[in-house]
């Protein structure tokens, strides 16, 4: 399990960057030049920029590592990629609906296995997107759709996801990479 960095450990990492940060400016001899403050204040921000983004995406990644791992309080198996539906759940594109700003497409999943099953983090960019037929992409409108879908044992559910709009028509639908597409 990834845990957040305890308060010492930032404390630690603080002090690091400030090094960073001031060590230079106490090594140059004599007065300390606007360039050489410019580079030491650069390289002590892209350090704590880099770190900070390896930190949320730690954090990021256990998160979804520990959805991964842990059935659902309803006993639900987590699939979060094209690579754990295979065998498993057969997506359909069942209705699509135009519109001037939005699109509207009703996805069937059927689950063939004995297991419930819960598709989760949809609204993660990429994850769903609707191919027009230029071969553009349009992104999910994020407060209007679920980002866990959970299917039934050997059953089927039809949910409805809200795509920004296209002057093109929909030609397919993209889960986790994989194209279905739309019926005429």
């Amino acid at each position: 399990m990834t845990s957040l960095p305890s308060r010492s450990s930032l404390f630690v990492s603080s002090l690091f960057i400030s090094n960073l940060l001031i060590s230079p400016l106490c090594l140059a001899e004599g007065e300390p030049t606007s360039s050489t403050i410019k580079d030491s204040t650069k390289a002590a921000v892209s350090t704590f920029v880099t770190a900070g983004k390896n930190l949320l995406g730690g954090v990021s990644e256990g998160v979804l590592d520990g959805r991964e791992s842990a059935q659902g309080t309803d006993g639900a198996a987590i699939i979060s990629s094209n690579e754990q539906m295979k065998d498993r759940i057969a997506v359909e594109v069942l209705k699509f609906e135009p519109g001037e700003e939005r699109a509207t497409v009703t996805l069937g999943f059927r689950n063939n296995t004995d297991t419930q099953l819960r598709l989760i983090n949809l609204k993660q960019t990429g994850a769903l997107l609707a191919i027009d037929q230029a071969g553009y992409a349009n992104n999910l409108i994020s407060l209007e759709n679920p980002d866990d879908v959970t299917v039934p044992p050997k059953a089927a559910v039809r949910q409805k996801f809200v795509f920004e709009g296209s002057d093109e028509a929909v030609s397919s639908v993209r889960v986790w990479g994989q194209d279905y597409k739309v019926k005429k």
